[in-house]
């Protein structure tokens, strides 16, 4: 009897030495989380749309209620400003070339730099009169636009003297 009960022990203590061998010899409480980052959510739907006759959905969120929507394209003459946020509906014009576009959304506080970005990609196609192509994807069904802008190529200034120079300023050389 003795030799039973020494056995069992024996292999009682072996299986606790096994089970104590597998956890860390280090263990640490899990740290706690960080706070959440401020973060920004554009959406576009169609991914997609003729040149000439398209539109396009944009959906902008920002986790702050208080920031200020700026949209950005080079699609569009200038930056939007969207104020308390909303939806966007862009029609593209003839004038927006064909191409792969990036729309991006920033969000930015009363006070301070952006505070976060998110971009999107949209991709405008030449419509091929001859050839039978897909009929152009529609807005969503609930899609309800705040401000409304029509695609165009980025404002040129005329300068006093008649000639035309964009935006970028003037060359340097000589």
């Amino acid at each position: 009897m003795k030799r039973t009960f020494a056995a069992a022990v024996t292999v009682a203590m072996a299986g606790a030495s096994v089970w104590l061998a597998t956890a860390p010899a280090d263990a640490k409480p899990t740290p706690p989380k960080p706070p959440e980052m401020d973060s920004a959510t554009i959406k576009v739907v169609p991914k997609w749309t003729y040149q000439g006759d398209g539109k396009l959905a944009i959906t902008t969120r920002c986790s702050q209620r208080q920031d200020l929507h700026v949209v950005s394209s080079t699609m569009l003459p200038h930056l939007l400003a969207l104020r308390g946020g909303g939806n966007l509906l862009i029609r593209v014009t003839g004038k927006t070339k064909p191409g792969k576009y990036s729309i991006a959304l920033w969000c930015v506080p009363k006070k301070g730099p952006v505070d976060s970005l998110d971009m999107a990609w949209v991709k405008i196609v030449k419509r091929m009169p001859p050839f039978k192509q897909p009929p152009t994807p529609a807005l969503p069904r609930h899609f309800k636009a705040n401000v409304t802008v029509s695609s165009a190529p980025p404002v040129v200034k005329k300068t006093s003297h008649g000639t035309k120079k964009s935006k970028k300023g003037p060359k340097k050389g000589h």
